[in-house]
């Protein structure tokens, strides 16, 4: 500067997650200072410096992560689901309706702990991160999955991909709105809400909607011809569990474990499921090792230090149903502990190498917490019922967004005033509002594919599917790294 000012220079840190700008008062003449503040100050301090960490010690944390994620999967497919399965036997839930509402939930309690340790916690955008990322595997890597690893065509039903893509535009232009301004005010928390129960209400209605849209559609235009699903509409509607059903869990379990074949037929009444599920629980035995195959023998020794404190604190609710509320509230414990575990291996591996923490969650926590879908897209294929977790997979971003998002900061907003104070969460991340804009891309891309292939999945499909996958997931990685559209702050 000149004019006799004084120069003043900023540096640039490398992480850039949440920055305070303090700005000065004109009678000190003080310059405007940047304060950094990441996550790791509201986590325990790492008992390694991060000079160990980059040494070497960093491989404790990956591993720690990678450990978490297989507990978090584990717990979730054999006791909550179980448990969530009680509740809606004894509240009388079509399984349809429960397929779409309760176990939807479910299935998203991870990233909904994510977000809300995020939110409420440790005020990182990690969560946001984590959210998008999973949402953009559930677009379009199921299906690349799907397309890419079978053997022969999968067809699909046009209604599930036709309503849930509507949805998911919907609820993302409403995550836009919100996010545009950098803040989520109170009242907009509460709209989100708002649109989850809503989500409740029209799914109860699907019935009807299906029947309206074939009416139109199917009869009016004469497109049964090339929309005629290879699924029973009966076992898509009534087996499907959004992010994976039951039974796609229990497949996706006896392959890991190699059950012979016999064992492996899943019948589809839910009696069935339950009894084919507990026969491979039964195989799992805590101190009889199976010796079927190098990889059973790794897989028990690797799981029985979490199986055997889970098995001691969580009721099993195939064997003691009576306990299954007891089962749910330690699932949740269990839940909880496990993310909050995740999230700070992540927070430290992100410090470490000088990744944002929204760059963090768009990819390991994504990746991570998508184990289980992809696991499950993986076992249906066999099954040769690819369509049914590419027809539900869109589902669960509506849920990502109303309930895994909008739930914590709902809670934070009206824990900090509400009305009242005029309360609003911050949003930190740089550019999430392109990510986000980026998944209406996404939605575009699976849906204009698929019609252009007469909603048909072949590995040429999954092949431009893929491709758009990693696109649209390298495009967020260069906004948040302020490569893309730079947002210009000094710091």
């Amino acid at each position: 500067m000149q004019n006799g000012s004084t120069d003043i220079e900023f540096s640039r840190p490398d992480n850039r997650d949440n920055i305070q700008f303090i700005p000065g008062t004109n009678e000190s003449l003080t310059p405007m200072v940047c304060v950094l503040t990441t996550s790791m100050d509201d986590l325990p301090p790492d008992i390694f410096t991060k000079t160990e960490r980059l040494n070497g010690a960093i491989a404790i944390h990956f591993f720690a992560a990678i450990y978490f994620f297989t507990i978090l999967a584990y717990i979730c497919s054999e006791y909550f689901l179980p448990s969530v399965e009680c509740i809606c036997e004894d509240l009388h839930l079509s399984e349809d309706v429960a397929a779409a509402t309760f176990m939807a939930t479910a299935t998203s309690m991870p990233e909904f702990f994510t977000n809300t340790i995020s939110t409420l916690v440790v005020d990182s955008d990690m969560g946001l991160g984590t959210i998008m990322g999973s949402m953009l595997f559930n677009t379009l890597g199921v299906a690349a999955l799907v397309g890419l690893l079978t053997k022969s065509h999968v067809q699909l039903e046009w209604w599930p991909l036709t309503r849930d893509s509507v949805i998911v535009l919907i609820t993302t232009s409403a995550l836009v709105g919100c996010l545009w301004d950098d803040r989520v005010y109170w009242y907009e928390s509460a709209v989100f809400v708002i649109m989850y129960v809503l989500y409740f209400l029209v799914m109860f209605q699907n019935d009807r909607m299906k029947r309206i849209a074939v009416d139109l559609i199917e009869t009016r235009w004469n497109l049964c011809t090339r929309m005629q699903p290879a699924v029973s509409d009966e076992f898509i509607e009534h087996k499907s569990c959004r992010k994976y059903s039951i039974a796609v869990l229990g497949e996706a379990i006896n392959t890991t474990l190699d059950v012979p074949a016999g064992e492996k037929e899943i019948s589809r009444n839910s009696d069935s499921i339950t009894e084919s599920i507990q026969s491979t629980s039964n195989r799992m035995q805590l101190f009889r090792i199976s010796t079927t195959s190098w990889f059973s023998v790794f897989w028990w020794f690797y799981t029985w230090p979490f199986r055997i404190l889970i098995r001691g604190t969580v009721p099993n609710p195939r064997s003691f149903r009576k306990l299954y509320p007891l089962t749910f509230f330690m699932c949740i414990v269990w839940i909880g502990g496990t993310s909050y575990v995740v999230f700070w291996m992540m927070t430290i591996i992100g410090n470490t190498f000088d990744v944002p923490e929204t760059v963090m969650g768009l990819t390991f926590l994504a990746f991570g917490g998508c184990m289980p879908e992809a696991v499950s897209a993986i076992t249906v294929i066999r099954k040769g019922n690819g369509a049914m977790g590419v027809s539900n997979s869109l589902g669960a971003n509506s849920l990502a967004i109303l309930f895994s998002l909008g739930l914590p900061w709902f809670i934070r907003n009206m824990a900090e005033g509400g009305a009242t104070t005029g309360a609003y969460v911050e949003i930190n991340s740089y550019g999430m509002q392109y990510s986000v804009l980026a998944m209406f891309v996404a939605v575009a891309i699976l849906y204009v594919v698929l019609y252009l292939a007469k909603y048909t999945l072949r590995k040429l499909v999954g092949l431009t599917l893929a491709v758009g996958y990693f696109i649209i997931v390298a495009f967020m990685i260069l906004v948040e790294l302020d490569v893309l559209f730079p947002s210009g702050n000094i710091c």
